[in-house]
């Protein structure tokens, strides 16, 4: 019930995004976030967390809205510090932060990232070299726990003959 209302909030609160960074993006997320998690992770945390990515400029409704379903003080606080840690500019600090954090990443590599590099770059307007600036980019960012390095790796991998095959053809 409690976990219904989140998705419905945010799905709310998404559809005001781009495409790339619209519900689905959160989805996949949260995906990634159960195949990561270490088993001392607060799994519920993060994906409660998940549901806020990309969101902060909304933060008092947030609060708000968890005070309403009966969230204490101290788990709004970790809810949203988990986000605020968890953005692909920050340094996570926590289990729960890495996990968060590591699956934002993951989702702009591989197949899908380059789908989401591209439709960012058409949403913005941005030129060819711009996006494959980003990607290059997202290959670049940390990942911190054991599983999400793995599959980062093979993400990157094929990203880079992509890459490698696009300049080739510009």
């Amino acid at each position: 019930m409690i976990l219904s209302s989140i998705k419905n909030f945010s799905k709310r609160l998404h559809d005001e995004k781009d495409p790339a960074h619209d519900f689905a993006h959160v989805e996949r997320m949260m995906v990634l976030c159960k195949k990561i998690a270490p088993p001392e992770a607060d799994i519920s945390l993060v994906i409660q967390a998940a549901h806020f990515h990309g969101l902060l400029h909304e933060e008092t409704n947030i609060r708000n809205f968890l005070k309403s379903l009966g969230f204490e003080d101290s788990r709004i606080e970790r809810v949203i510090q988990t986000v605020r840690n968890a953005r692909s500019v920050a340094i996570p600090q926590t289990i729960e932060e890495m996990v968060l954090h590591d699956a934002n990443i993951l989702d702009s590599l591989g197949a899908i990232g380059i789908s989401r590099a591209f439709t960012t770059g058409g949403y913005k307007h941005q030129t060819l070299s711009e996006t494959l600036k980003i990607m290059k980019k997202n290959m670049e960012r940390k990942l911190y726990t054991p599983k999400a390095k793995k599959m980062g790796e093979q993400r990157k991998s094929f990203m880079k003959r992509f890459i490698e095959r696009l300049e080739e053809d510009l």
